[in-house]
């Protein structure tokens, strides 16, 4: 069964409301999802209080700083792939400073398809990311359960005399039974203790 194309969230972060405006229609005219902007670093935080975005392009530089700085503290927001645009003599030097915090990089000018190819990539990223941080959530709930069960073991182990194995198996059972998680059993065995 095929599965739905996935939409989007993109901000544009550009100091120039013209290059803004360019930037937000061609990314919309890629049809990935909603395109949002803001004119400097400082808009652009305020913007990433309310709402994570799948993807930023950041044109430097900004009015309120040159953009490298909030292109890496986005990459520490979840799932947000960052591509900074930079001009093509600065390119190497602008690498070398973003990379290893997972900011992609293109040089200015760039054509719509290179811009297409790269906002493609960066959405391809933040999907692994977002799959990451899910299976990431999981094994963190399973570990909570893990500790649970193994607490409301010790608890049967000490009060009511069971034996290891006994205390492991009376929790499965009583959770197959109720068909209730282990985690609810053990809460209720430690909460009764």
């Amino acid at each position: 069964m095929p599965s739905r194309k996935r939409s989007f969230s993109l901000l544009v972060v550009s100091g120039k409301q013209q290059s803004s405006g360019l930037l937000t229609a061609m990314l919309g005219s890629f049809s990935l999802g909603q395109v949002d902007s803001a004119l400097s670093a400082g808009e652009a935080k305020r913007k990433l209080l309310q709402c994570v975005y799948d993807v930023i392009l950041v044109d430097t530089p900004l009015p309120d700083e040159f953009g490298t700085d909030f292109a890496i503290d986005s990459t520490q927001n979840s799932h947000t792939a960052v591509i900074l645009m930079v001009k093509s003599d600065m390119y190497d030097r602008m690498c070398e400073k973003v990379e290893d915090f997972g900011v992609l990089t293109v040089s200015k000018p760039i054509t719509k398809d290179e811009l297409y190819k790269a906002v493609k990539l960066a959405c391809a990223a933040s999907s692994r990311l977002l799959n990451e941080e899910k299976r990431l959530a999981k094994l963190q709930d399973k570990l909570a359960e893990t500790k649970l069960v193994s607490k409301a073991k010790f608890v049967l182990v000490e009060k009511k005399g069971m034996s290891e194995p006994e205390a492991h198996r009376y929790i499965e059972k009583e959770a197959m039974d109720s068909r209730r998680s282990k985690a609810l059993v053990a809460q209720e065995i430690i909460d009764g203790d």
